[in-house]
């Protein structure tokens, strides 16, 4: 159950937008509390809320990052594997011809 009540705790400040109608929603709410002598536990609701996003969210980017593993091992399977040859330069095609015409 969330409390409507805040308990001082550990936190980090960090700055986001929020839509101008729940700001003011939230300022007037925080107000009437104050006048009441109580201060809302606003932190412990964005945290939850936050909390359920990452979840969300890393779940997403997990994801994302195992399909590009996953494509990345597939081209490196389905890419040729040649080996350069000893005495050929590097850069240079294996099958080029590097001789000069001597005219």
């Amino acid at each position: 159950m969330m409390g409507i009540f805040k308990e001082d705790t550990e936190t980090k400040r960090v700055i986001f937008n929020v839509r101008l109608d729940l700001a003011e929603r939230l300022e007037s709410a925080k107000e009437t509390a104050k006048c009441m002598g109580k201060k809302l536990d606003v932190d412990s609701a964005v945290d939850k809320a936050i909390e359920r996003f990452l979840k969300k969210a890393e779940k997403k980017l997990q994801e994302i990052q195992e399909k590009k593993q996953g494509k990345h091992t597939e081209k490196q399977e389905t890419a040729p594997q040649t080996a350069p040859q000893p005495d050929a330069e590097p850069g240079a095609p294996e099958d080029a011809d590097v001789s000069e015409d001597v005219a």
